[in-house]
Parts: C-alpha cells; structure tokens; sequence
C-alpha cells in the first residue's frame, strides 16, 4: 500500500468479549448515534482534502461486529472508495457466513483478528471457547477470497507461543501474521504484562526464526511480518519509525482525537473542534511530528528512522515520551 493517512477509528467500547489484556476501562460503553459517526467520517474526509492525501481506516472497537451502525459506515466509505480503503479489525468470534458475505461486498483492504497463543493461553486471555470460534471466522472470511491477517500481542504470558500462532495461522490459510507487544494500560495496568528487556529479545529471536523457517516452505501462503517497533534489529531490514500524530490518528468511541490508542494523549474532542485543527494546532502532536530522537539513541545509526523504538510503550512505563524503547539492545550493558 501506498503511504497514506491513517485513521483508527473506534467505533464504541461495546463487545462480546473481556479479554485479561485489555484496554478498555471498567465503565459502561459510549455508543454514538449514526449522526455523530458521520460527522466524524465528514472530518476525516475534510483533512484528507487539505492535506491532499489519500486515507485509509481501521474499523475497530470494542467489537465493530457488536455496532448497529457498521455496515452504514461502510457505505459511506464505499462512496468515496477511490480515495478511501478500510480494514476491519474484529475478534473473529462473531463472523458468520452471512457477515463475511456483506463484508466482501465493501471489498476491505484485510480483515485482521487477533489470537494469543495455543487454545490453553488464549482462551485464558480471551475466553473460553475463543479459539475455536476464531479459527471457524478465518474460514468463513477465506471462503469469500477476504485477505485476513493474524495479530497477536506479546506479554509474559504468553510471548514463546508465537510459534503456535504461526502454526494455527498457516492450518487455517491465514495470509499474514504480525505482532506486537503489549502496552501497560486499561485492564493490563494491574497485571504486570508488559515484556522486560531480556524477554522482548527473546520474543524478537522467536520471531526471526519462525520467519525463517516459513520461507524455506513450499507451497507455504502465510506471510510473517517483522515491521515494527525494533523487529528490525533481527531482520536487518527497514528500520520502523512510529507515524502517531503525523500519518496515523485515532477516534475514541465518545469522539476524543487521540495519537494512537495505545498512546491515550487526548488532544480535544471531535465534537468541540475540528479533527484538521486539532491535527495542525495540538502541541502534543506537534511534537510528536518533529519525530525527536532521545539522547540515548543519538549515536545509533537508525535514530533518524526508529527515533527510540515504540513510544507508546516508553509513555506508559515512563509518561516520557522521549526515552529509548525499554527493549531495543543498542548500547545496552
């Protein structure tokens, strides 16, 4: 895909599931009549006009399957379809047939959904039952010709499975697995979840090995991806910079702007200020397109790209966002 401006987009907080990671808060979920959505879209659109570039949106959630308004969203999208493309970020386990059916007609660019390791882990984190019922979305959603891609989100728990998720995501026809790790909010906070320095290499060596090994497989259709944050340390390829608040904003379900969601800096409300003047005139955001590189990281020879690793993550151990990823292992002793 072409650099284009990226728009998450949450849809409300409703759900069919309580994962132990999370994060959501404990409160009663804010559903937005289908006006206030449009209004949101309508802004979107406008900033794409003025910055004169093309958008794409993940719809997420919550559960965007849980919201009455998705498909009328998707219908807007569709009118503007030369210009805007749309993924669906969903938890897999309420995709039927008939769903897949309606979603093919839109003609997403993937639909993504997520597992958190062997059945045992994953139903621990995602619920009883879930990992079947995602395994039996994936079908329906390959039946129709749909690009489906596996997320997965590395914590303590459960960041040695990845070879498992690799492996489920291969059984069922997946065609690209990626990941990521875990920041520490919402219903994570309290758990202690996120990866240390010496677990995230060992989640990265995991990764390069189970990349390597897929393409010596013929006949082998499922991609892994190593494209983010530090991922490049073991590939050598492309070093990955964080685009929150210059190329990628996101939409909470009560209309805050925010960077990203794993960055929960609220920047105003969508329904106070227009999403293009809170782009241009946020100091937060403002800063964060200066793209600054912290001092321990002035020496790598990446800094001008990585720019210290994940910034969310060094936000929520540090609310710096100016410190170098905790799991990045240039000048580490």
């Amino acid at each position: 895909m072409v650099e284009k401006f990226v728009l998450q987009w949450h849809l409300s907080e409703t759900c069919n599931l309580k994962c132990l990671h999370c994060y959501q808060e404990n409160h009663k979920p804010i559903q937005l009549e289908y006006e206030k959505l449009e209004k949101i879209y309508i802004q979107f659109k406008e900033l794409l006009d003025k910055l004169n570039m093309k958008g794409h949106i993940n719809i997420t959630g919550g559960e965007p399957l849980c919201n009455p308004y998705l498909f009328k969203i998707l219908d807007l999208i569709k009118k503007d379809e030369d210009k805007i493309s749309f993924s669906i970020l969903t938890n897999g386990t309420l995709i039927t047939e008939e769903i897949a059916r309606k979603i093919k007609k839109y003609n997403p660019y993937y639909v993504q959904v997520s597992l958190e390791g062997g059945r045992k882990t994953n139903d621990y984190i995602r619920g009883k039952g879930t990992y079947k019922k995602i395994a039996e979305g994936i079908k329906k959603l390959n039946a129709e010709g749909i690009f489906t891609s596996l997320s997965f989100t590395a914590n303590k728990l459960n960041y040695k499975e990845f070879p498992k998720v690799v492996k489920y995501a291969r059984k069922y026809g997946v065609n690209s697995v990626w990941s990521d790790r875990l920041i520490p909010l919402g219903n994570s906070e309290d758990k202690d979840l996120a990866l240390s320095y010496k677990q995230t290499r060992e989640y990265l060596e995991i990764m390069q090995t189970q990349k390597i090994k897929f393409k010596k497989i013929k006949k082998n259709n499922t991609n892994i991806l190593m494209n983010r944050a530090l991922q490049f340390q073991m590939t050598n390829e492309f070093a990955y910079g964080c685009t929150a608040g210059d190329t990628l904003l996101t939409v909470m379900e009560n209309g805050d702007l925010v960077p990203c969601r794993r960055m929960p800096i609220v920047v105003g409300n969508l329904f106070e200020k227009n999403m293009y003047d809170l782009y241009k005139n946020s100091d937060i955001l403002n800063e964060l397109r200066k793209k600054r590189i912290p001092d321990e990281c002035k020496d790598c020879e990446n800094s001008e790209t990585c720019h210290g690793g994940l910034k969310c993550l060094t936000y929520a151990l540090y609310n710096d966002l100016n410190k170098k990823d905790i799991g990045c292992n240039v000048n580490t002793n």
